[in-house]
């Protein structure tokens, strides 16, 4: 079970967790003012933040145009899984739940460590029907969200959540919450499945 200790171990890089703050907050200060469909600096951002790359412009171009048409009334899951699939041929889960946290901020982004090693999700495998795969994919995003509140309540979710109200971040809880996590499984789980599923040099970013 985590405790005050272990929590402050796992967000010992203060920096670091400020540098990634601000520019989520950056992201989520700039959304209702700015036309995200046009303004290419916030496009960048996002981006970088939120490691959404190696895709055509085409593909950028209808993504945020449609975070640009829901930012002010909100978007479904499966609708927005189904835009993308459309836009990119991709069934873009990490994707998906990453357009719906920037408008909601209360629904988790699928982050793949956490899900693997922490709740013992993974997404279903390629081929088949597709129609099936992606009614999978959307019992699996809400079954992770329901998973996500689950530790929020839990014992060592509050322990982190406390932690988070002492550094007076709680409008991050995701990201917070998440990064606080994906440490642990990070900590615990590296020697086990090797450094091509967690190796890499962490920062502060949301992760697939």
């Amino acid at each position: 079970m985590l405790n005050i200790q272990t929590a402050e171990q796992i967000l010992a890089d203060s920096k670091k967790l400020l540098i990634g703050m601000k520019k989520y907050k950056r992201i989520m200060d700039s959304l209702y003012w700015t036309d995200v469909s046009a303004d290419k600096d916030f496009q960048r951002a996002f981006n970088d933040f939120f490691v959404m790359r190696s895709r055509k412009s085409p593909y950028y171009d209808r993504f945020y145009l449609f975070l640009e048409q829901k930012k002010h009334k909100g978007a479904t899951f499966e609708e927005t899984l189904d835009y993308l699939k459309e836009a990119g041929g991709q069934l873009e889960l990490s994707f998906s739940s990453k357009l719906i946290h920037v408008i909601n901020p209360n629904r988790p982004i699928w982050d793949k460590i956490v899900a693997e090693n922490h709740f013992k999700m993974k997404l279903p495998g390629y081929g088949g029907d597709t129609s099936l795969r992606q009614k999978e994919i959307v019992k699996l995003y809400h079954e992770y969200c329901s998973r996500f509140y689950e530790f929020l309540d839990s014992a060592d979710g509050q322990v982190i959540v406390s932690e988070r109200d002492s550094r007076k971040s709680g409008r991050f809880q995701d990201v917070f919450i998440r990064q606080s996590v994906k440490r642990q499984c990070k900590r615990n789980l590296l020697p086990r499945i090797g450094k091509g599923a967690s190796g890499a040099e962490f920062h502060l970013n949301a992760a697939e």
